[in-house]
């Protein structure tokens, strides 16, 4: 996006002013007359296009690369916009210009929300309805209106009847959606610029992973680009969520526009309906369980399985006995019927598939340290980083606030860490 910022103000200069030669070239002029006629009206535009990477040399017209360039930024704000609201392609394309942006406050900070419609609510029928957003989804926004304003404003004919601007439109007509086949093209180029080349190893880190339903390897080759697609930022942000920790179900679907009536009543009834809910094959509840098993696997996979370091803690056992001789396919069942779990914590690992009993107020699990919970799963390395700053806290309060109350407490914190490491190393003895 900076990128895009950097060279926008030109570009769209350029733009207006290339689309103004064409419409105000004197209709008598033969094809290269009117070649001429716009290569003069037009060559310090031609100068500082060439900044950009234009060649006239090659033959290349000037419309045609003022066109791509523009089109390959649009498109790369269309995925920005994509990857921070969890928006389907389509719901992205339709954003309309006028009011897309909204702003409002909550616990003193200012958040962001994109207006638009969604088809997916209403049986076909577009309902209109809003995404949560952040900074970086606000920026590419405003970025994207300053373009399509400038389509507007070169735009002389009356706007259709009951249509309105659109937020990605096509450069000659700002109502009308970026065609299929030239958005394809531009993702195209934009993979070539922003995706990384594909190694063995990742090709090896598949392998690892591999489940039941196999990879799609059509595309994806060493030594060529990732191909990113648009869907695979919605699924990321339902793996990502569950990572965190942070997201609940209802505040997803809700963001990734997937609820239905009976999801509406299912939450306003407290849950007593959900023996008699079917869902949809398109329904977002399948995406988010898929993600949630997915998440869960690949963490302890990446944690625990593919981990060289010294890991201790019951929990690990447990999970020792629950996988062991077990095929990755049936590991992963395990963990989509939720027989198995793992979620990642700052010193390791849970391995609990109930709601954990005890919510410590610090992100240090010190209460399953001091009781060793069988859940656990400690990693050896972080145990020892978090002993160490520890005892820099406590020694620095023995020496400024001795016998206060939160040098008792960082003390009782060093303590149970150190008789856990303890505890921990024997068992593993």
């Amino acid at each position: 996006m900076s990128l895009i910022e950097h060279e926008l103000d030109i570009l769209l200069d350029a733009y207006e002013r290339d689309r103004t030669a064409l419409r105000n070239a004197p209709k008598a002029l033969t094809k290269e007359q009117r070649k001429t006629y716009r290569a003069r009206v037009l060559a310090d535009v031609i100068v500082r296009m060439k900044v950009l990477g234009y060649a006239p040399e090659t033959g290349e017209q000037l419309e045609k690369f003022i066109a791509g360039r523009i089109g390959e930024h649009q498109v790369a704000l269309m995925l920005v916009v994509a990857a921070y609201t969890g928006m389907r392609v389509g719901e992205v394309s339709n954003l309309p210009l006028d009011g897309v942006l909204g702003e409002f406050k909550h616990l003193g900070s200012i958040h962001y929300e994109l207006r638009g419609a969604t088809h997916k609510l209403n049986k076909g029928v577009k309902l209109q309805t809003a995404w949560i957003t952040s900074h970086q989804g606000a920026r590419a926004v405003r970025v994207a209106e300053r373009i399509a304003k400038s389509v507007a404003r070169v735009y002389v004919q009356p706007a259709p009847k009951g249509q309105h601007a659109l937020l990605f439109p096509a450069l000659t007509n700002p109502y009308k959606e970026i065609s299929s086949t030239i958005f394809n093209n531009y993702l195209v180029r934009l993979r070539d610029a922003l995706c990384p080349i594909i190694e063995q190893s990742d090709i090896n880190e598949l392998d690892k992973l591999e489940l039941a339903r196999g990879w799609a390897r059509d595309d994806i080759v060493a030594g060529k680009r990732w191909p990113l697609a648009f869907h695979q930022l919605r699924r990321s942000l339902a793996v990502y969520a569950h990572r965190s920790g942070m997201v609940s179900l209802p505040a997803l679907k809700a963001q990734l526009q997937h609820i239905t009536q009976e999801m509406t009543l299912y939450y306003s009834d407290g849950f007593s309906r959900a023996v008699n809910l079917v869902f949809d094959k398109d329904h977002f509840s399948h995406d988010w369980q898929a993600a949630r098993a997915e998440s869960s696997y690949f963490a302890y996979a990446f944690g625990v399985l593919f981990s060289d370091e010294d890991l201790f803690g019951k929990g690990l056992a447990r999970m020792a006995s629950a996988v062991e001789s077990r095929h990755r396919e049936d590991t992963l069942r395990l963990f989509q019927e939720n027989k198995l779990a793992y979620r990642e914590t700052p010193l390791g690992g849970c391995v609990s598939t109930d709601e954990c009993k005890t919510h410590p107020l610090e992100p240090i699990p010190y209460d399953c340290l001091a009781t060793n919970c069988v859940n656990m799963v400690v990693f050896g390395k972080r145990l020892e980083h978090v002993i160490k700053y520890q005892e820099v806290a406590v020694a620095g309060l023995a020496k400024d606030e001795a016998g206060s109350v939160e040098h008792r407490l960082e003390a009782r914190h060093l303590e149970i860490l150190i008789q856990a490491r303890s505890r921990l190393k024997k068992g593993a003895a």
